[in-house]
């Protein structure tokens, strides 16, 4: 057991290292986000749960590919399984960002849609075709050091899209309503869709059909997340979207993680469906006590802005065991019929967001 926790903690730290990176879309949160404008704390988070839905898909289908087998670490056309996973991704970016507007429309929120879809689509299929390459360039350099991608891929990946979703959603904003606004939301729109034709396999409709299906279930998720942070938000100052954003994605990728070995572990044939927990209990030991580090050096953050600082321990410590049993439930049931890499890191990461700001909220509102 101690040799599974020695050798998963170091990769977690390095999961965890490049989680601390969000810092960096805290920062220009922090300097830039537009409190002015009533409805921006409310369309972030479902942003990157978009983002986070498809990506996390890919990474997730990605990773388990090169652990079984289905994809090789080259670029050839050949390659089919590789392809198919990326123009899915791509897709299903194009489609996610047009759903984001839906819950605005629903809920009877005041705004310019066609605004609102520019942004989306500046955001969200910006990032996917921004962080293509990387992705695959991940996945393919750890799977051939030895790394386990289940491990290494999702967090970095995850690091860098949060920091370009917020560059991008902070530029869009500033730019809203403008030509270059639109210009540049339709530019994206037409090379995504071109990518989609080009990449196009005979496994596509169906794996899209599940992939857009849990972007809905996160979308939905998401948007309850941005109305406690739009609460959060309200009851606090801007200091605390310092670290947001990496609070977020350190528990998402905690989570993912899991899910990610649980999956893996599931094609392999080595896991009980009984008590899955149980299997990787090593290595839930070492993701546990590396991402509760993280988080006591984030309430440090927290306390030199003149925040408190078990703000976010106490965030961590109660969202963690919830997003255990949330991550361990969507392996085993959507294991039964569906892919699990299609749904458990996205509703995983999503509801590891919900959780999260809600248990934000609640910690801000009792401290």
């Amino acid at each position: 057991m101690w040799n599974r926790v020695k050798r998963t903690a170091p990769q977690a730290v390095i999961s965890a290292v490049y989680g601390l990176g969000d810092i960096v879309a805290g920062l220009i949160l922090w300097l830039y986000f537009p409190t002015h404008i009533r409805w921006a704390a409310l369309l972030y988070p479902p942003l990157i749960g978009a983002r986070g839905a498809i990506s996390g898909s890919v990474a997730g289908r990605l990773t388990s590919a090169l652990n079984v087998g289905t994809v090789e670490t080259n670029l050839r056309r050949e390659n089919e399984k590789l392809w198919e996973i990326l123009s899915t991704g791509v897709s299903a970016s194009l489609l996610a960002s047009m759903m984001v507007v839906l819950p605005f429309y629903l809920m009877g929120i005041d705004v310019d849609y066609l605004t609102l879809l520019a942004i989306s689509l500046i955001t969200v299929c910006g990032v996917s075709l921004i962080l293509l390459p990387l992705k695959i360039f991940v996945s393919f350099e750890s799977f051939r050091r030895g790394l386990d991608p289940d491990i290494v891929v999702y967090p970095l990946i995850s690091t860098a899209a949060d920091i370009v979703v917020t560059v991008l959603y902070i530029y869009s904003i500033m730019t809203a309503g403008t030509l270059t606004n639109f210009m540049l939301a339709s530019a994206v729109a037409a090379i995504s869709v071109i990518l989609v034709m080009r990449w196009f396999s005979k496994e596509y409709l169906r794996i899209l059909a599940e992939v857009l299906a849990a972007t809905i279930i996160v979308i939905t998720i998401e948007s309850f997340a941005g109305m406690f942070l739009n609460e959060a938000v309200s009851i606090s100052d801007t200091s605390l979207l310092f670290v947001y954003p990496a609070m977020l994605t350190e528990l998402g990728d905690a989570s993912s993680i899991v899910g990610s070995i649980l999956t893996t572990r599931l094609f392999l044939g080595t896991l009980r469906r009984k008590i899955p927990l149980a299997d990787v209990l090593p290595e839930l030991t070492g993701i546990f006590t590396v991402y509760l580090s993280f988080f006591f050096l984030m309430g440090g953050m927290l306390w030199f802005l003149g925040g408190n600082p078990w703000v976010s321990v106490l965030t961590f410590l109660i969202a963690f065991p919830i997003m255990l049993a949330v991550t361990t439930s969507v392996v085993l049931l959507t294991s039964r019929r569906l892919d699990p890499d299609n749904f458990t890191i996205p509703i995983a990461t999503s509801t590891a967001d919900l959780v999260t700001t809600a248990t934000l909220a609640l910690v801000l509102s009792l401290l």
